[in-house]
């Protein structure tokens, strides 16, 4: 970690793509489990509760923004809750890595107190099948983590290695350790909410238009909500979603940086609490670096410029461009049926 900070954590179209293409995926999958899920509703339920339970999906999916609305106003509570995801994919993306502080304390306290470790060890082993499932998933995530896997070394571990205290290997740590910092932007910037809420849109006008004309109603329902869907979100959302993915891409940034420290150095290799505790001040020196640089700090500032802009125009811009628009979409539907 000789570079400056400045080069080091800064972010390129590389990773912008890589928030861009997360947020497609979750949203596709999210979209097909949502109308899957409508689809079996209405085999085996009728119409009226069913549209009543797609009406509730995206009641609960804005719920936080409306709910929000009640304190202040609806500019500033979407204004406020797009800010924290920014800061939670960021900032927050270097904090959460900061458990491995927290880690290496409760692994110092485990060699001390038998008893203490004992049951914390039964406590790891209930997880031994998530760890095995991440080591499946994480190559079909990342390419990168095959090198993790060609340093996996199942050798016997000594008697009086610190991991003797723990319900899973050295090796399992380190790939913790390798995909904790993924976890943040991951988390944050996905487009499950978008697919939902677009299965929302969908299924209901497709629905709706038929029960009115049949098969040609749902052809002519889905245009109507698809539009409605797209005019709705399209005039902030231009500004608002590479606003969010860029965030999301600085915080990937870093966790390629953090990632590539444990795969490059070695870390978490040694056996003994020393040799762990030198490496969690390794890793926390990264994240020092990275909250620190003045890259993160002036991306957060244009961040924070950009989505109070992008509020503005979903509040004051969005709803007038939506009735001008659909009223556009209603006289073509008149005139076409």
């Amino acid at each position: 970690m000789n570079q400056n900070p400045e080069d080091t954590f800064r972010t390129g179209w590389p990773e912008f793509f890589w928030s861009a293409r997360l947020f497609v995926a979750s949203g596709a999958l999210a979209f097909l489990f949502s109308i899957a899920v409508y689809l079996i509703m209405v085999i085996f339920a009728e119409p009226e509760p069913v549209s009543e339970v797609i009406a509730a999906t995206a009641v609960a999916a804005t719920a936080k923004v409306e709910v929000g609305a009640r304190y202040v106003s609806p500019m500033c509570s979407i204004f406020f809750f797009n800010t924290i995801a920014a800061f939670t994919a960021s900032f927050g993306t270097g904090v959460f890595s900061y458990v491995h502080t927290v880690l290496g304390s409760e692994l110092e306290l485990r060699t001390k107190h038998r008893r203490y470790a004992n049951i914390s060890i039964k406590f790891d082993q209930a997880f031994t099948v998530l760890y095995k499932l991440m080591r499946r998933v994480a190559p079909l995530c990342d390419p990168r983590f095959s090198r993790f896997e060609k340093q996996i070394n199942p050798s016997d571990t000594p008697s009086s290695s610190v991991w003797r205290s723990c319900g899973y290997t050295k090796e399992d740590y380190r790939m913790f350790a390798y995909l904790l910092p993924y976890t943040v932007p991951v988390l944050v910037v996905n487009g499950m909410l978008t697919g939902i809420l677009l299965a929302f849109f969908v299924f209901n006008g497709a629905l709706g238009g038929y029960e009115v004309l049949g098969l040609k109603g749902s052809v002519v329902g889905v245009f109507y909500t698809l539009s409605y869907f797209v005019v709705s979100i399209l005039p902030h959302g231009i500004i608002e979603l590479p606003v969010l993915f860029f965030a999301a891409a600085v915080g990937y940034r870093f966790a390629v940086v953090q990632s590539d420290a444990v795969l490059d150095n070695l870390l978490f290799e040694g056996d003994d609490i020393e040799s762990v505790n030198r490496d969690v001040s390794r890793i926390n020196s990264i994240i020092g670096k990275y909250l620190r640089s003045r890259f993160l700090w002036t991306v957060f500032a244009a961040v924070v410029v950009l989505l109070l802009l992008a509020a503005y125009i979903e509040v004051h811009v969005t709803p007038q461009l939506v009735e001008y628009v659909m009223f556009g979409v209603e006289r073509l539907l008149d005139g076409g049926f």
